[in-house]
C-alpha cells in the first residue's frame, strides 16, 4: 500500500519534545470546493424532455438514429418549475442539488453520419445551438434552478472546436465557404491551432496527446494567450449571463499543461464579479490511476477532476469482482491530492457516463452474476459513491433502470427519457423494470426502486451532514465488506457506514472512536450491539447499513511519534508522515518554512490515518525546509509532533 512503502531518502529528525503547539500556525484557507456538498445530476438535454416542437425541423433532427438530434431541449429540461413536473423539479424531487448539462453551443453542421446532438462540436461558443433553443430558454431555465435552489454546471469545450479545418497532405486550410464558420473571429485563425493531424499519428512538434487533433477535431493552441484569454472572455460570459456555479471541461488532459494556471483565474474572477464566490471547475482526465491523476490537480492547476479511480474501483467492488481492500488501497491514494488549496474530497464521483456506458451496464460486465443480484449490486455502488468521500453525479436514466444494449458505451448510453423512436431502445433489458417499449421514463419514476433509493440516500445525508462528504476513516476491510467511520464535526459524532458486496450476511467487530450512549440504525436492517468503543455488526448481503452514535466521540487519547519525511520512488514526491496513534478522527496539519525567520506555510490537512501528505519537490527544488505537524482531536486538543527538517535537491 502507499502509505507504507520501503524508506527510500532519509532525512533528519529534530527532536524538540511534546508540548502544545509552541509555533504560530497559519490560518489555512478552505480547501472545499463550491460544490463540495451537492449532488449532481448529469443530463443530455437532448435526450431529456421535448419541450418545442418548433426546434425540431432544423438539420440534424433524426429521432430514429442514435448519433442525431433527438428533440430534446431547455424547455422540456426546464419544466414548469412546479412540483410534480417532469423538468427540474423532478431532478430536485430527486434529491440533486446540481445539475450539470452538456455544452449548449452551436454545433457544426451534421454529416450523414451524426450531428452534435451531444455538444462537443461546438462552432458558434457565443449563442445556444438552435436544436435546443434560444437564449431566452437558457435564462427561463436558469431562472428556475435558482428558483428551486439548483446549482448550474455548464459543460464547455477548450481543447478543440468542431471539424472544420481540412488538410491538403499536411497543410492545414479553411474551404473557401467556412472562412468565417466559427464564433469569435479568432477562432477562424488557422494560426491559433496545431493542425498537425490525428493525436493517434502527429507530425509536429510536441506531445501528440496534447497537439493532435482528438477523433479529428480542430485542436486549439492553448498555450497561446489569444486561445486562453479568448477562453476566459467566453466562458466568463456564460457565467455573467446565466448564473454558473461550475464547469466541468471536457478533455482536459490534451490542453496545455500551463492552460489552466492562465485561465482559471481569469473565470474565478468573473465569477466574483457576478456574487459567486466559489466557483467549481473539474476536469475530465480520463486516467484510472491516481498517481497520474493527482499532477494534473497538484502541478496543471486543475481545481479538481472526476475521479475515475473510483468510478472503477466502486464498479468492480459492487459486481463482486474485488474485495474491500482494494477499496482501502483507493482511498490510500487520497493523501496525493492533499495541499494546502485541495483534498480528495474535492474529487467528482460517478459509476457511469455517457461515454464509457451506464452504472448498471458496467457493474454488470465486470462479472457474471445472477440476474437478480444486478438491482441490490447497483444499489450498493450508488450506497458507495453517496456516503464516502467525493461529490457524486449520477447519470440520467440510471436512476429509472437504463442498462444499454451491446457495449452499451457511446451512443449506445445516451437513451431518451421521453418515449423513444430508437427500436433497440424500446426493448433493451432494464434494472428494476421492464423494458420500456413506447413508454417513458418518467412515469416510472415515483415507483422505481433505483430512484427511490437514491431520494433516501439523498435525504440521509441532508438530514445527516457528517455522512456528505465530511472526513472519514476505513475502519475495516476484509473479503467483500468494507466499514467506515464518517465524523459530523458540528455534533461531535460518529458514524459507521459498512458496504457488504457479498451474497452472504458478513458480520464483524468494528474499532470506533466513541464507547458510551450506544448506536441506533440510520439505513438498513443490521443485527449490531456494542461492548465499549467496540461494535459488531452483522451486515445483510448485498447491501449498505449505517449507524450513528448516540453520543458524542470520547476515545480521543492521542500517542504522538515523530515527523519524518522521504522520497517515495512512485510519484517522485516526498512523502512526509506524522506518526500519530489514536481511534479518534483526528485533523493533521503540515506545516513547511524554507527557513527560520520565514513565514510558516499549510501544506495541508489530513483526516484519515496514516497522517501523510506529499511536497512536490518541484515547488521546493534546491532548499532546505522545516517541516512541522499539529495534531487535533475531537475535543479540540492540539499536540506537536518534533519538528523534522528536509533538503530538497535541484533538478
Amino acid at each position: 500500500m502507499l502509505k507504507k512503502r520501503v524508506v527510500l531518502f532519509v532525512v533528519t529528525s529534530l527532536l524538540i519534545g511534546l508540548a502544545s503547539t509552541s509555533f504560530a500556525a497559519p490560518v489555512v484557507d478552505p480547501v472545499k470546493v463550491g460544490l463540495s456538498k451537492d449532488l449532481i445530476y448529469f443530463v443530455f438535454p437532448d435526450r431529456y424532455l421535448n419541450g418545442d416542437v418548433s426546434n425540431d425541423s432544423f438539420p440534424g433532427y433524426d429521432p430514429k438514429d442514435t448519433a442525431f438530434f433527438h428533440g430534446g431541449d431547455l424547455k422540456g429540461l426546464t419544466g414548469t418549475c412546479s412540483d410534480g413536473d417532469n423538468g427540474l423539479a423532478r431532478i430536485k424531487k430527486l434529491g440533486f442539488t446540481a445539475v450539470w448539462v452538456t455544452p449548449l453551443v452551436v454545433q457544426q453542421k451534421p454529416t450523414p453520419y451524426g450531428a452534435g446532438y451531444h455538444g462537443y462540436w461546438g462552432v458558434d461558443f457565443l449563442n445556444i445551438d438552435p436544436h435546443l433553443g434560444t437564449k431566452a430558454d437558457l435564462v427561463a431555465f436558469a431562472a428556475c434552478a435558482k428558483k428551486l435552489n439548483l446549482k448550474l454546471i455548464l459543460d464547455i469545450v477548450t481543447n478543440h472546436t468542431g471539424d472544420v479545418i481540412s488538410y491538403n497532405d499536411k497543410t492545414a486550410f479553411l474551404s473557401s465557404d467556412l472562412l468565417n464558420a466559427k464564433n469569435p473571429a479568432w477562432l477562424n485563425d488557422l494560426s491559433n491551432y496545431h493542425n498537425v493531424g490525428p493525436m493517434s499519428n502527429c507530425w509536429g512538434d510536441g506531445p501528440c496527446i496534447q497537439t493532435g487533433d482528438f477523433f479529428g477535431l480542430d485542436d486549439l493552441a492553448t498555450e497561446k494567450p489569444v486561445v486562453y484569454n479568448g477562453w476566459a472572455d467566453v466562458y466568463g460570459q456564460w457565467i455573467k449571463d446565466y448564473g454558473i456555479s461550475g464547469f466541468r471541461v471536457d478533455t482536459a488532459r490534451h490542453v496545455d499543461d500551463e492552460f489552466f494556471k492562465n485561465w482559471s483565474p481569469q473565470i474565478n474572477a468573473a465569477a466574483k464579479s457576478v456574487g459567486i464566490d466559489n466557483f467549481t471547475i473539474f476536469g475530465e482526465v480520463w486516467d484510472v490511476n491516481p498517481i497520474n491523476l493527482m499532477n494534473y490537480v497538484r502541478r496543471n492547476k486543475i481545481q479538481t477532476v472526476l475521479d475515475f479511480p473510483f468510478q472503477r474501483t466502486a464498479a468492480e467492488f459492487a459486481a463482486g469482482y474485488s474485495d474491500a481492500t482494494v477499496v482501502e488501497n483507493l482511498f490510500a491514494y487520497d493523501d496525493l491530492y492533499t495541499t494546502a488549496k485541495s483534498d480528495a474530497s474535492n474529487l467528482v464521483t460517478f459509476l457511469g457516463n455517457h461515454d464509457m456506458g451506464r452504472a448498471a451496464k458496467i457493474i454488470e460486465s465486470k462479472r457474471i452474476n445472477k440476474a437478480s443480484e444486478l438491482l441490490p449490486r447497483t444499489l450498493l455502488g450508488h450506497a458507495l459513491m453517496y456516503l464516502t468521500r467525493g461529490i457524486p453525479t449520477v447519470y440520467y436514466g440510471d436512476e429509472v433502470g437504463m442498462i444499454g444494449t451491446g457495449s452499451g458505451s457511446d451512443q449506445l448510453a445516451r437513451q431518451d427519457m421521453f418515449s423513444t423512436k430508437v427500436g433497440i431502445w424500446k426493448t433493451e433489458a432494464r434494472v428494476g423494470s421492464n423494458p420500456i417499449g413506447t413508454g417513458d421514463a418518467f412515469s416510472i419514476t415515483d415507483s422505481h426502486p433505483i430512484a427511490n433509493y437514491l431520494k433516501v440516500l439523498a435525504a440521509l445525508r441532508g438530514s445527516n451532514p457528517g455522512l456528505a462528504n465530511s472526513s472519514m476513516q476505513v475502519r475495516y476491510a476484509k473479503d467483500e465488506l468494507l466499514v467506515i467511520s464518517k465524523k459530523d464535526e458540528s455534533e461531535n459524532r460518529e458514524y459507521l457506514v459498512a458496504f457488504n458486496s457479498s451474497t452472504k450476511a458478513i458480520k464483524a467487530a468494528i474499532n470506533t472512536a466513541t464507547s458510551t450512549g450506544g448506536w441506533k440504525a440510520l439505513l438498513g436492517k443490521p443485527a449490531f450491539s456494542n461492548k465499549g468503543e467496540v461494535v459488531t455488526i452483522t451486515v445483510p448481503a448485498l447491501s449498505t447499513v449505517v449507524l450513528k452514535a448516540n453520543k458524542g466521540i470520547d476515545k480521543t487519547d492521542v500517542k504522538v511519534g515523530k515527523l519524518t519525511s522521504k522520497m517515495d520512488f512512485l510519484t517522485g514526491y516526498y512523502e512526509t508522515k506524522a506518526a500519530v496513534t489514536s481511534k479518534d478522527l483526528l485533523k493533521v496539519k503540515f506545516f513547511a518554512r524554507t527557513a527560520a525567520d520565514k513565514p510558516w506555510m499549510s501544506l495541508g490537512t489530513d483526516t484519515n490515518s496514516p497522517y501523510i501528505v506529499y511536497i512536490d519537490p518541484l515547488e521546493f527544488a534546491d532548499q532546505k525546509l522545516e517541516l512541522r505537524a499539529e495534531v487535533i482531536n475531537s475535543k479540540g486538543k492540539k499536540y506537536e509532533l518534533p519538528y523534522t527538517s528536509l533538503t530538497i535537491p535541484a533538478p
